[in-house]
């Protein structure tokens, strides 16, 4: 098994999964004011994950917006209690954006063009890319960045017998806070397979459940997919 922020999958799987964080220390005046207003500048990160087809964007609001959240697949007609979605243009124009934002990519070509935009921008806001290793570590080669600090996971240790399947381990993993409950992740694949949820819907449904929003419903779907075809040959 491959981790990828302590992500579970092949390497093939997650070779089409890489999450972008960007922070500023509110605290901190000197990044606070870098190079013109710090809400311009998260608006000018969330444009440029936007313009580099971004399956995923979020930002933390520090008004009554809350969490501005937005993913592929998602419509309004699927929000549900405090899980609502906000129109990508909506996130890009919020005002009063908190220290953090997420944008997630399926593919590295696109997380490369998103970066290099980013460097050039000179926009002060320390980043943080998980993904495969190597292919980090290439991407940021190609565009003349060295990392200043590298996160490995090890692993999962001690009963790993306890564990759900393969396919359920994945899905969960996908939320770093593990607020995908493995119990709705199972439930949600035996609808898929019975035909009374669609394949996004029941992505859908487990991306709300991260509300860090770093659940890549385009993998989830993949994942959904696979599994689902997989129990209909057995």
């Amino acid at each position: 098994m491959t981790h990828s922020h302590h992500r579970c999958g092949d390497r093939k799987s997650l070779e089409g999964d890489f999450v972008l964080l960007s922070m500023v220390d509110t605290d901190n005046q000197a990044q606070l004011n870098y190079n013109g207003r710090y809400n311009d500048r998260i608006q000018r990160f969330l444009s440029i994950c936007a313009r580099h087809n971004t399956v995923g964007i979020s930002a933390r609001s520090r008004g009554d917006l809350g969490r501005l959240r937005n993913m592929t697949y998602w419509d309004s007609s699927m929000d549900s209690g405090l899980h609502k979605q906000t129109p990508m243009e909506e996130i890009q124009r919020a005002e009063e954006i908190g220290s953090i934002c997420h944008g997630l990519f399926t593919d590295r070509y696109d997380l490369e063009a998103a970066l290099l935009e980013i460097k050039n921008a000179d926009l002060g806001i320390s980043i943080v890319v998980s993904g495969i290793i190597d292919v980090v570590f290439d991407v940021c080669n190609n565009i003349g960045i060295e990392p200043h600090t590298a996160s490995m996971s090890l692993g999962i240790w001690g009963k790993t017998e306890l564990l759900p399947e393969s396919p359920v381990l994945e899905i969960c993993t996908m939320c770093g806070h593990a607020m995908i409950s493995r119990h709705l992740a199972e439930k949600l694949l035996r609808e898929v397979k019975k035909g009374s949820m669609t394949v996004e819907e029941a992505a859908v449904e487990l991306g709300k459940q991260c509300t860090d929003n770093i659940f890549n419903t385009e993998r989830g779907v993949k994942i959904i997919r696979e599994y689902v075809q997989d129990v209909k040959t057995d």
